[in-house]
Formats: structure tokens, sequence, C-alpha cells
């Protein structure tokens, strides 16, 4: 990995650490089928990217049952001519992967927390496949990723929607390379507003008289800089009288009253 890349994935994993606590190690990596079939198209070796990536944390990688499915469907639903005979065996080894090296997450343990019938709920997971609707469900359970699932996927609708929920670190591949996306929007904006809330609690520790004491310093602290204000505006218009004003307000010029004797000529001496 380079050291660019290296350096990126650390600030992500440490802006993970610090605001969201459940992402801890052993990581738990939930992959994809298209990520899944990307890897095989490109050769690359998943568990050594993963643990370079993960800084060489304990990690384990995960797949649904969902999945396998669709990767056995789409293995089979694939025409046999030349070009696509590969894609089928790409599909073929890509469940294969699941199934000898990824623990399955079979469809009992998945969370059934989205009512698709809710009009709130985008119409991108309405359409989702059922593969990738279990991910999402996965990811959104108990809220803000609770879960602790690292998603490896190249479904970029699943992508944007998880993207859209706090604290959901995504993988991808760009070509052979893996990538750590930087924390989402999301993410950013969650912890924003989250230690905007401690600070106005002091962390949830503070009493409702503590509360009242604070917020009686701050109307007083708000109306003596109110006062100062007035006062300052008070004497700058003073000020600009004083220099621009006539009548007795008016300043009068200083005029030399003789010659200045030291610029005199002094007497000679006989």
């Amino acid at each position: 990995m380079r050291h660019g890349r290296a350096k990126q994935s650390r600030r992500t994993l440490q802006f993970y650490r610090l605001n969201a606590p459940h992402l801890k190690p052993p990581y738990k990596i939930l992959l994809d089928g298209t990520f899944l079939v990307a890897s095989i198209r490109n050769k690359v070796p998943l568990y050594d990217r993963f643990t370079k990536t993960l800084q060489n944390e304990i990690y384990t990688i995960y797949v649904a049952r969902s999945t396998l499915i669709e990767l056995e469907r789409l293995a089979e639903q694939a025409p046999k001519s030349s070009d696509d005979e590969h894609d089928a065996n790409f599909f073929a080894q890509a469940r294969q992967i699941g199934l000898d090296e990824c623990e399955i997450i079979e469809n009992d343990k998945v969370p059934k927390t989205i009512d698709e019938t809710d009009k709130r709920i985008a119409r991108s997971f309405r359409d989702f496949s059922d593969a990738s609707k279990d991910i999402y469900q996965l990811a959104a359970d108990g809220g803000n990723n609770k879960q602790s699932y690292f998603v490896a996927t190249q479904d970029d609708a699943l992508a944007d929607a998880l993207r859209s929920m706090p604290y959901v670190p995504l993988f991808r591949l760009g070509r052979a390379v893996l990538l750590l996306e930087s924390p989402s929007t999301a993410s950013r904006s969650y912890t924003g507003t989250k230690e905007q809330t401690k600070l106005a609690s002091a962390g949830g520790l503070m009493t409702a008289e503590e509360r009242k004491m604070v917020d009686t310093i701050k109307r007083k602290d708000k109306k003596k800089q109110k006062e100062l204000k007035v006062e300052e505006q008070k004497k700058l218009e003073k000020r600009t009288r004083d220099e621009v004003g006539g009548g007795f307000n008016q300043r009068r010029k200083k005029r030399a009253k003789g010659p200045n004797p030291l610029s005199c000529k002094g007497k000679k001496k006989k």
C-alpha cells in the first residue's frame, strides 16, 4: 500500500475509533456480491489487502445468504457463449469464496427493521435486490450501524444509501486497488452535532440547576456585551461631533503667539 493511501486509512480508522466506539477491533467486514465478483476479475488477494488497510488488526469477513443465492442465480442465468462463460465462472468463483472463506449470515439473522411501505423510505431501497436489502438492514439495525459492519460493495445505489447513514465505513475496489472511503458527510455532520450537544450540556452530566445557572450567566453576558456596544457607539458619535461639528463645539486652531526663540538669530558679541 502506498504511503498516501495508508495515511488516509489511518485517519479514517482514527475518526471512527474516536467518534463511533462500537467500531473497534475485531472488525466485521460485510461483502457484497458485486465486490466479490470484482475481486475475482481483478485477481485481488482480499485477505492481504484487508490486513494492510486495517493496520494489521483482527477482522472477520461476512457474507449474507441472500448474496450467495444471488450469485448462484446469476451463474446459472449467464448465456452459454464464449465471453459469457467467463462471467458465469466469475459468479461461481465468487460464490465459492463466500462459502469457503466467509462467515455466512443466514436469512433469519437479518433484522427486518425497515418498512418498505413507508413513504419516507427512498425509492432506490425499494428497487434493491434481496441481497442489497439485507446488507442495508444489517447496517441500519439499531441505528448508526450499531452492529459495527464495514461494508464492501461496488453497487453505487447501495453505497449512496449507506453514505446517508452515519458511521458506515465503505470499502470499494478501484480496479485492483482496495480503498477505504473517507467518512461520509452524514458521519461528519452527526459527529459535529453530537460534539455541540456535549459542550452545551457538559457531556450530559449537568443537573437542571447547573443548566439554569449557565443560562443565566449567558443572558447576563449578552446583556453586558450589548451595553458595551451602546457605550462604544455613544463615544464614537461624540468623537465624530467634536471633529466635524460647528459652533462652540468646534475646536479652535492653535496659532503661534510669537516667533520661536530657538529659530531666532542670536546677538553678535562685540
